[in-house]
């Protein structure tokens, strides 16, 4: 292995964004798929890794790099430091603590930690995105619904962020992306007929959302987060209404809850009750009031951060009521996330019912068209 330092390279790795190679249409999105203090690396082939002041080639079918470190010296690998942005290539795939992925990788010293980014076509992100989002073994409608919507809201990230160093996140605060190792046959199937294929309004990529499930009524954009879209409308959903997700309830004790409110630095007293002030058009709560036993003022809190602050996963949307029940507080429920948009569970219901993929989605997202983007 030899060490070369070149101004080539100093340039190529000063000028990240990295550019990539694409053998297709498809435009290139980055995804951070984690963050650590040092990472193990080991790439499946032959390939390279460059960096500001380092940059070697090999040949053989394995290659380990061991553990990769920030350091004060920048990203060090096998004891060699690279500088703070290296990128690490190969036509083959990247393992990257113990999980494999396509395309490159690209590694950014932000002290004390390491950002890891996945760079790889927006085709093959999709193929690791679909059995995230949903069961690749529904009605294929509703899978290739999934497709489009999700290559969407990717397109969409990419035009809005060009000069980022990541596009989007793999988690559910964008779309779960698990990489090569969440792919199979119907996931790609589904991302292939679909190729390149978007919605759009008015001719332009419209800017889409999708959640789990609506609990019977679409939320609006404009009640969820002040952005009203034509084609983000709240309505009823009645195909939404036979999941596993429909109906939920979550119990929580006052004092676990108080505790809750004074780890994100709220002051809390006793609590003795909640009260919802007002439901969106959806009947979602859009404000609620939190009362205690003693003097000090009612706490007022947004539905949607009410959530966010007790965990997504337990109170499952703002599509709720709530009431006392002893020393603790029942939450009876519809619905899973943000209900703007397509309901995924709803989408699987209309294919199974027999509607296409377009009109799954014209359903979903009213006024829209479906044009192939590339």
């Amino acid at each position: 292995m030899k060490r070369i330092i070149s101004l080539a390279v100093m340039f190529f790795c000063l000028s990240f964004p990295f550019v990539s190679k694409a053998n297709n249409l498809s435009p290139l999105i980055r995804v951070k798929i984690l963050q650590t203090k040092n990472l193990n690396i080991s790439v499946d082939g032959p390939g390279e890794i460059e960096g500001e002041s380092v940059y070697w080639k090999w040949n053989t079918q394995f290659y380990n790099f061991g553990k990769i470190k920030a350091t004060d010296r920048g990203i060090v690998v096998k004891r060699i430091p690279c500088g703070n942005r290296v990128r690490i290539s190969s036509n083959s795939l990247i393992e990257v603590n113990r999980r494999r992925y396509r395309g490159d990788i690209l590694l950014i010293e932000k002290s004390p930690v390491l950002e890891v980014i996945n760079e790889i076509s927006l085709e093959e992100y999709l193929y690791g995105v679909i059995r995230g989002e949903i069961d690749s073994t529904w009605e294929e409608a509703a899978v290739m619904a999934q497709a489009i919507a999700a290559r969407s809201y990717a397109l969409k990230k990419i035009r809005d962020n060009p000069e980022k160093d990541y596009h989007l996140l793999n988690t559910e605060s964008d779309q779960i992306y698990r990489g090569y190792e969440a792919e199979d046959l119907l996931a790609k199937l589904a991302v292939d007929k679909t190729y390149g294929m978007v919605v759009t309004y008015n001719g332009e990529l419209a800017e889409i959302y999708y959640h789990n499930c609506s609990g019977g009524y679409i939320a609006s954009s404009r009640d969820v987060w002040g952005k009203e879209l034509p084609y983000l409308i709240a309505k009823p959903d009645k195909f939404s209404k036979e999941n596993p997700y429909y109906e939920w309830e979550y119990e929580i004790k006052a004092e676990n809850l108080e505790e809750i409110l004074r780890k994100n630095g709220i002051s809390a007293g006793k609590i003795y009750d909640i009260e919802v002030l007002s439901y969106d058009e959806s009947g979602r709560v859009k404000e609620l009031k939190i009362k205690y036993n003693e003097t000090k003022e009612p706490l007022k809190l947004e539905g949607k951060d009410f959530r966010k602050l007790v965990g997504w996963d337990k109170i499952k949307s703002t599509l709720f009521k709530v009431k006392r029940k002893g020393n603790s507080f029942l939450f009876m429920g519809k619905g899973h996330g943000h209900g703007v948009g397509m309901s995924q569970w709803g989408a699987k219901k209309m294919a199974e019912e027999g509607y296409s993929y377009k009109e799954i989605l014209n359903f979903y997202y009213p006024g829209t068209k479906i044009k192939k983007m590339y």
